[in-house]
């Protein structure tokens, strides 16, 4: 029994032996299998991930790319031996993908939005735990593994945005409730009358307006497209380059004179409501001498450096005509080449003067007048009836007003709509209505195939 038990301990110490190279074996192979599957699945993940930072990102530069991909990928595969050459990012326009058909809808997507697509693909060596040197079933020292994920980064559409800007005299006082509720670090506690506000809000719009277009490459056909602003000051008449012109249509033609209360009496206010976009341009002889004003009409551009100098030495003074404001800037943006149009009024105070609105030689009259005519319904009617790059333009008009009662101005009220019209507390109030009309829809991102 003793010689039995003796033998069968030896048969089993023989199979141990031969039995545990193949255990070990399949136990070195489950594992490392298994954490290169698990690896695997990991660097696919962060390069998902990384196609998302790369394309919210937005940069041309290569390597601030690689370097900002590598982070995730590293993140979800923090044993591999991933350099940023390792990484390739390919950066594609829609139109280079698209051609012709790019920013049509309905050929990628529903809305045929413009965007810039982003490939991240990664190529990396990772160390075996068992390799073959030391273990005869493991893996080789060095396994290369990679993943490849793609990004679009879409495009709102690019906007004209017209600032039709209350440059009366009222303009250069202070904002009295505004310097109540500013605390001493606010961003706008340094102003010290209400044109500063307003013309510190449009600077710091064109700066975001400014990194849009540093940001995105949108083109179609070749032709590149950008954000645009257009500034339009108004007392009782625009401004020019010094010269003083008017955009309702006169009974009579030919240049008048500044005597705006012989002029308003002879507005063809059918004709002007009807054409709002055509009318002409009448030029104002003289100057009236209760007006000391200082500033022009600076037309839709790109170049927000020189917008920015040229309105910062602008100076209010006179009456209110809003109206003249918005058929100036009705007639700039419509020769902009972006599908979204929006005028934004910004003005403290009625049309001058509210108390003579039954006076056909005040602008308040003549304001009432044209807006329940639907002077501001026909410029929006006018202006989505052009399309730009095959796709129908979107106008809006939005009124802002501050330091008085808005309910005050009916005529405003009626011309933009009650969804299109804010009482502002503050001049940060302004600036995040404003930013907050001309961000929509500034982009989204698509991670797909």
């Amino acid at each position: 029994m003793k010689s039995s038990s003796s033998k069968q301990r030896g048969v089993a110490t023989i199979f141990y032996i031969i039995a545990f190279p193949l255990l070990f074996s399949v136990f070195v192979l489950a594992i490392e299998s298994t954490r290169y599957l698990q690896t695997h699945a990991r660097v696919n993940d962060g390069v998902e991930m990384a196609s998302l930072a790369v394309a919210a990102n937005a940069s041309t530069v290569v390597h601030e790319n690689q370097i900002l991909a590598k982070g995730f990928v590293d993140n979800y595969a923090p044993d591999g031996d991933i350099n940023a050459s390792d990484i390739n990012v390919q950066r594609t326009s829609c139109d280079e993908i698209y051609g012709e058909q790019c920013g049509k809808a309905g050929v990628y997507d529903r809305d045929g939005l413009i965007f810039t697509q982003y490939r991240v693909s990664v190529e990396s060596d990772f160390t075996s735990w068992y390799p073959k040197s030391d273990y005869h079933q493991g893996y080789e020292e060095k396994i290369t593994m990679g993943g490849e994920a793609t990004a679009r980064k879409y495009q709102g559409f690019t906007i004209d945005v017209a600032f039709v800007a209350d440059f009366s005299g009222s303009m250069a006082s202070a904002w009295e409730e505004n310097d109540n509720n500013n605390d001493d670090d606010d961003e706008f506690s340094h102003i010290n009358s209400k044109y500063e506000g307003v013309v510190e809000v449009i600077k710091r719009i064109t700066e975001r307006l400014e990194s849009y277009n540093d940001s995105t490459e949108q083109e179609i056909g070749d032709e590149q497209l950008a954000n645009r602003a257009a500034f339009i000051g108004y007392n009782m008449y625009p401004h020019d380059l010094g010269s003083y012109y008017s955009n309702v249509q006169y009974y009579g033609n030919g240049s008048r004179s500044y005597q705006w209360w012989n002029n308003i009496p002879n507005i063809n206010y059918a004709a002007t409501v009807a054409a709002p976009l055509t009318t002409p341009r009448t030029s104002i002889i003289g100057r009236d001498p209760n007006d000391s004003s200082s500033f022009r009409t600076l037309g839709l551009t790109d170049n927000f450096a020189n917008f920015r100098t040229t309105i910062d030495h602008f100076i209010p003074s006179h009456g209110t005509a809003s109206f003249e404001g918005i058929l100036e800037a009705a007639k700039i943006i419509n020769g902009g080449e972006n599908v979204r149009k929006l005028i934004i009024v910004l003005s403290d105070g009625a049309d001058w003067h509210p108390d003579y609105a039954h006076d056909n030689r005040f602008p308040s009259y003549a304001a009432l007048r044209l807006y329940n005519a639907g002077l501001c319904d026909n410029i929006i009617t006018k202006l989505e009836q052009r399309q730009i790059n095959g796709r129908a333009v979107e106008a809006r008009i939005f009124v802002i007003g501050f330091d008085y009662d808005i309910s005050l101005n009916p005529g405003l009220q009626t011309c933009a709509g009650a969804e299109n019209i804010q009482s502002a507390s503050s001049y940060k109030d302004i600036y995040e209505t404003v930013l907050e009309l001309i961000s929509e829809e500034v982009g989204r991102l698509y991670v797909g195939s």
